[in-house]
C-alpha cells in the first residue's frame, strides 16, 4: 500500500492556522485598522532613529578609517573593512527594525482581541436578552478587557430578573383572584399562558 507524504502547498495556511487567526479577528477592520496604525508609527520611529545611529556611526567609521590610513594602514584594505560595517550595520538597522514592527502588530491583535472579544460577547448576550432571555450566559476570560463593564452588565441582568420575578408574583395572585372570581377560563388561561412565557425567561 502506497502511502501518500505529501505536504500542504507552500504557502496555503493550515486549516487549524486560519481557523486560530479566525479566532483572533473576531473585528478584523477594527482590529487591523488599530495593529496598522501601531505597526506604521512604530515604523516612522524606529525608521528615524535607525537613520541617526546609522548616520552617527557612518561619521565615525569614516573618522576611524582616515585615522588608519594616516597611520600606514592600506587604503584599499580600511576602506573595505569599514564598508563592511556600515553594511552590517544598515542590515541590522532593517532587521532589528521589521521584528520590532511585526511583534508589536501580533501585540496589537492580541490586545485587541482581549477588547474586542468581551464587545463581541456581550453584543451577542444582548441579542438574547431583546429576545426575552434574561441569563448570562458563560463570563469573560480571565485578562480579558471591559471586566467592569460585564460586571455592571451582570448587575443590570440581575436586577431584572428580580424584577421579572417580582411581575410573575404579582401575576400569579392576580390569576389566583381571577379563579376564586370565577373569571371564565379562556382569560384565565391567556394569564396562564402569559406566566409561562415570563417563566421561560428566567430559565
Amino acid at each position: 500500500m502506497a502511502i501518500s507524504t505529501t505536504s500542504p502547498q507552500e504557502g496555503q495556511a493550515h486549516p487549524m492556522h486560519r481557523r486560530r487567526l479566525r479566532n483572533y479577528l473576531l473585528d478584523a477592520r477594527f482590529q487591523l485598522k488599530y495593529t496598522g496604525m501601531i505597526m506604521l508609527v512604530t515604523l516612522v520611529v524606529a525608521t528615524a532613529l535607525g537613520r541617526v545611529a546609522y548616520h552617527q556611526s557612518h561619521a565615525q567609521t569614516q573618522m576611524l578609517t582616515i585615522d588608519l590610513i594616516e597611520a600606514g594602514w592600506p587604503r584599499e584594505f580600511v576602506e573595505a573593512v569599514a564598508k563592511e560595517a556600515d553594511r552590517r550595520l544598515l542590515i541590522e538597522i532593517v532587521v532589528g527594525t521589521s521584528i520590532l514592527v511585526v511583534a508589536l502588530g501580533i501585540a496589537g491583535i492580541v490586545i485587541t482581541h482581549r477588547v474586542v472579544g468581551p464587545a463581541y460577547k456581550m453584543k451577542s448576550l444582548f441579542r438574547e436578552v431583546a429576545k426575552g432571555h434574561l441569563k448570562v450566559a458563560g463570563r469573560l476570560r480571565h485578562g480579558d478587557e471591559l471586566q467592569d463593564v460585564f460586571a455592571e452588565f451582570e448587575k443590570m441582568i440581575e436586577a431584572l430578573r428580580d424584577n421579572q420575578r417580582r411581575e410573575i408574583a404579582e401575576l400569579n395572585s392576580i390569576i389566583q383572584r381571577a379563579k376564586d372570581a370565577n373569571v371564565p377560563a379562556d382569560v384565565v388561561g391567556d394569564l396562564e399562558r402569559l406566566r409561562s412565557k415570563m417563566d421561560k425567561a428566567l430559565d
